[in-house]
């Protein structure tokens, strides 16, 4: 169910966790975003939903499976009532994140663990959600050897724009996540989003209070390019705009399988 916004209505900020075991370093990247909006007549929520993709569930029901350890290139195998407790033990790990962050912010928040399709999760959570966070897909033998993660905030922040009408929002979360420092944003522009050098102008001047660090063309929109065009760029995080072709199961899969950093969804 798709809930119409007013001006009054609360602010929906949606993270996407999983058995990455990232969920710490991924929170603190978003913790910009949970702005309480002070002045603005509306408020901001988090909800956080740790997903259990089908996959993984299958995976879990077979005898064992198999960790490679990614320090000493060890392979054992790992049964499922190992994979069971790992799991419970993310998710938990993963709330009790959620929960500290919503508290250093000030703002409600709520979570869910979910079993099913990532996919189907995304579009629905999209629809229901301002801003969206999730990560890329990570392999098993990754989320079991996985240490933490550096923080990302020295890194870049990359807003990818084919029109002008949407990017307005996407280009202020964007200057959100850097606190301010616009010369850490990396605009990439299509052809369509690069013909109007004057109302590019005007946008960076209103949504960045200046201009973006770099600007670089891109041919299109294409998932495939961006997610190949921001790993080159060192990305902590890929903000898009949500539009029909950025929601489409197959652009959301090739994002999911081929990004090297955290995706950001701005409706």
């Amino acid at each position: 169910m798709t809930a119409s916004k007013t001006e009054n209505d609360a602010r929906r900020v949606a993270v996407i966790l999983g058995p990455g075991g990232s969920s710490r370093s991924l929170l603190d990247v978003v913790l910009p975003l949970l702005d309480k909006g002070k002045g603005k007549g509306r408020t901001t929520e988090m909800h956080g939903v740790f997903l259990e993709e089908a996959e993984l569930r299958h995976a879990a029901d077979l005898p064992f499976v198999k960790e490679l350890c990614r320090l000493t290139f060890d392979v054992r195998e790992f049964d499922s009532a190992q994979f069971e407790q790992v799991l419970a033990l993310r998710i938990r790990t993963a709330q009790r994140a959620l929960s500290v962050l919503a508290r250093r912010a000030g703002v409600a928040h709520s979570f869910q663990n979910i079993r099913g399709s990532a996919i189907h999760l995304l579009l629905e959570t999209a629809s229901q959600s301002d801003i969206v966070v999730f990560e890329p897909v990570r392999t098993m033998a990754m989320a079991m050897a996985a240490g933490p993660r550096p923080g990302l905030s020295a890194n870049r922040i990359v807003v990818a724009i084919d029109e002008l009408a949407p990017a307005g929002r996407a280009l202020a979360v964007a200057a959100r996540l850097v606190n301010g420092d616009t010369d850490r944003i990396t605009v990439f522009l299509t052809q369509l989003a690069a013909s109007d050098p004057g109302a590019l102008k005007r946008l960076y001047k209103k949504r960045l209070k200046g201009a973006p660090g770099r600007v670089k063309k891109i041919p299109d929109y294409d998932a495939g390019n961006l997610a190949a065009f921001a790993t080159q760029e060192s990305a902590a995080m890929l903000v898009l705009s949500v539009a029909p072709g950025v929601l489409a199961p197959e652009n959301l899969q090739v994002l999911r399988q081929k990004m090297r950093c955290p995706v950001c969804l701005v409706r």
